[in-house]
């Protein structure tokens, strides 16, 4: 676990889930610290630069979820 933020690091291929509607619960939804990548994800999910909504979102991203997260910011 880690130290209070509710989140959990591990493996998806050793959960055996008993359907296909619990896998879907396990699929990525965005990268955190993707700026410090390793390699590139061109896969559509909004990448942050640090923890997510927290942080900015980088150019790789979704551009509606771009707008849509400077508008909240705007906002705010």
């Amino acid at each position: 676990m880690d130290e209070g933020r509710n989140m959990i690091l591990l493996f998806p291929s050793l959960i055996h889930f008993k359907s296909d509607k619990e896998r879907e619960n396990f699929k990525p939804r965005l990268h955190m610290f993707y700026q410090q990548r390793v390699i590139d994800v061109p896969d559509g999910l909004p990448k942050w630069s640090g923890i997510n909504e927290d942080s900015e979102l980088i150019e790789d991203s979704p551009p509606e979820k771009i707008k849509e997260e400077e508008r909240e910011r705007i906002k705010r």
